[in-house]
Protein backbone atom coordinates (compact mmCIF):
# COMPACT_ATOMS: atom_id res chain seq x y z
CA UNK A 1 0.00 0.00 0.00
CA UNK A 2 1.38 3.51 -0.81
CA UNK A 3 0.66 6.12 1.30
CA UNK A 4 1.49 10.21 0.03
CA UNK A 5 3.71 12.53 1.49
CA UNK A 6 0.73 14.17 3.75
CA UNK A 7 -0.44 11.10 5.13
CA UNK A 8 3.29 10.12 6.27
CA UNK A 9 3.13 13.25 7.58
CA UNK A 10 0.17 12.61 9.79
CA UNK A 11 1.23 10.12 10.92
CA UNK A 12 4.32 11.38 12.11
CA UNK A 13 1.97 14.52 13.90
CA UNK A 14 -0.23 11.91 15.35
CA UNK A 15 2.24 9.40 17.02
CA UNK A 16 3.82 12.15 18.31
CA UNK A 17 0.85 13.23 19.79
CA UNK A 18 1.30 9.16 21.19
CA UNK A 19 -2.00 7.73 19.38
CA UNK A 20 -1.71 4.01 18.77
CA UNK A 21 -1.24 2.21 15.96
CA UNK A 22 -4.48 1.31 15.97
CA UNK A 23 -6.16 4.58 16.33
CA UNK A 24 -3.72 6.14 13.05
CA UNK A 25 -4.77 3.02 11.17
CA UNK A 26 -8.46 4.23 11.95
CA UNK A 27 -7.63 7.42 10.78
CA UNK A 28 -6.07 5.82 7.55
CA UNK A 29 -9.38 4.00 6.71
CA UNK A 30 -7.13 0.80 6.60
CA UNK A 31 -8.70 -2.42 6.41
CA UNK A 32 -8.28 -5.31 9.20
CA UNK A 33 -5.57 -6.78 7.46
CA UNK A 34 -3.66 -3.57 7.00
CA UNK A 35 -4.28 -2.46 10.58
CA UNK A 36 -2.49 -5.86 11.82
CA UNK A 37 0.12 -5.42 9.50
CA UNK A 38 0.79 -2.03 10.58
CA UNK A 39 0.80 -2.54 13.93
CA UNK A 40 2.93 -6.01 13.78
CA UNK A 41 5.79 -3.71 11.60
CA UNK A 42 5.90 -0.84 14.70
CA UNK A 43 6.31 -3.87 17.32
CA UNK A 44 8.82 -5.22 14.96
CA UNK A 45 9.86 -1.41 14.75
CA UNK A 46 10.36 -2.17 9.73
CA UNK A 47 11.49 0.89 9.61
CA UNK A 48 11.88 -0.13 5.76
CA UNK A 49 8.37 0.38 5.95
CA UNK A 50 7.63 4.40 5.36
CA UNK A 51 4.66 4.02 7.51
CA UNK A 52 5.95 2.55 10.22
CA UNK A 53 9.67 5.06 9.68
CA UNK A 54 7.19 7.84 10.12
CA UNK A 55 5.43 6.64 12.99
CA UNK A 56 8.49 5.79 14.94
CA UNK A 57 10.19 9.62 14.09
CA UNK A 58 6.85 11.08 15.40
CA UNK A 59 6.87 9.16 18.39
CA UNK A 60 10.46 9.86 19.01
CA UNK A 61 10.65 13.60 18.17
CA UNK A 62 7.92 14.05 20.64
CA UNK A 63 9.48 11.78 23.24
CA UNK A 64 12.67 13.90 22.96
CA UNK A 65 11.05 17.03 23.41
CA UNK A 66 9.35 15.91 26.28
CA UNK A 67 12.22 14.46 28.13
CA UNK A 68 13.80 18.13 27.45
CA UNK A 69 10.92 19.82 29.36
CA UNK A 70 11.02 17.02 32.24
CA UNK A 71 14.56 17.52 32.64
CA UNK A 72 14.56 21.43 32.57
CA UNK A 73 11.37 21.36 35.30
CA UNK A 74 14.06 18.87 37.39
CA UNK A 75 17.08 21.38 37.20
CA UNK A 76 14.20 24.49 38.34
CA UNK A 77 13.59 21.63 41.27
CA UNK A 78 10.63 20.33 40.50
CA UNK A 79 10.49 16.89 42.64
CA UNK A 80 8.10 15.16 40.66
CA UNK A 81 10.53 15.87 37.58
CA UNK A 82 13.70 15.05 39.35
CA UNK A 83 11.97 11.37 40.03
CA UNK A 84 10.55 10.67 36.23
CA UNK A 85 14.76 11.45 35.22
CA UNK A 86 15.66 9.08 37.93
CA UNK A 87 13.25 6.46 36.52
CA UNK A 88 14.51 7.50 32.87
CA UNK A 89 18.24 6.88 34.53
CA UNK A 90 17.34 3.41 35.76
CA UNK A 91 14.92 2.24 32.69
CA UNK A 92 18.10 2.89 30.66
CA UNK A 93 20.66 0.59 32.84
CA UNK A 94 18.43 -2.05 32.27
Amino acid sequence: MNFSEEQLNEVEEMAGLFFAPEEIAVNLEMNEDQTEGFVAAVIFKDTANPLVAAYLRGWMTAEITLRKAIKQSALNGSSPSQQTMLNYQREARK
